[in-house]
């Protein structure tokens, strides 16, 4: 008897894991937005890789390491940062990078959210959520939360878009 229930348990376990369409919820009806979002309707998931190259540009911008963090970038990168500014060319966004981090050190950092889409243009964007902490020279903190979006030419960054909040203590 054990074994039945172990033998249906397993059955059931592996049913639910390879049926998506179950577990995504297809029995709901089918919902008319008043705007059509132009990727929603029409993407794939993208790949893990390219979620690990940013996550590994960002470790190189936290350590302080630009000219490597860069090397994750196309040579004609657009950067649009989260003050309104633009950012063009490698060159540019690594003396952004220099200028603005090098007399700061982001502490606390950790992504709530990041996945990879793929839309019909077949471009494929990261898409990262993402919190840290601020911190310059003379000690005062300021923690963020950051919205980014980044698309890529082949393994390469080529776009950028970025909103920031700050996180406003709770104490």
């Amino acid at each position: 008897m054990k074994n039945t229930i172990l033998i249906v348990f397993i059955v059931a376990t592996v049913l639910s894991c390879t049926n998506p369409k179950q577990a995504s919820g297809a029995h709901a009806e089918a919902v008319e937005f008043i705007y059509q979002p132009t990727y929603q309707s029409s993407f794939e998931m993208g790949s893990d890789e390219k979620v690990l190259l940013i996550q590994e540009m960002h470790q190189h911008i936290i350590n302080k390491d630009y000219d490597k963090a860069v090397s994750y970038l196309t040579d004609d990168v657009v950067f649009n940062l989260d003050n309104g500014t633009s950012l063009e060319g490698k060159e540019s966004v690594l003396q952004f990078m220099k200028e603005a981090y090098s007399a700061v050190s982001i502490n606390d950092y950790s992504v709530a959210v990041n996945f990879t889409v793929v839309g019909e243009n077949d471009v494929e964007w990261v898409l990262l959520w993402d919190n840290g902490t601020i911190e310059t020279a003379d000690g005062q903190k300021s923690s963020y939360s950051w919205m980014e979006a980044f698309a890529f030419t082949g393994d390469k960054v080529s776009y950028l878009n970025q909103y920031a909040k700050p996180i406003l203590a709770t104490e």
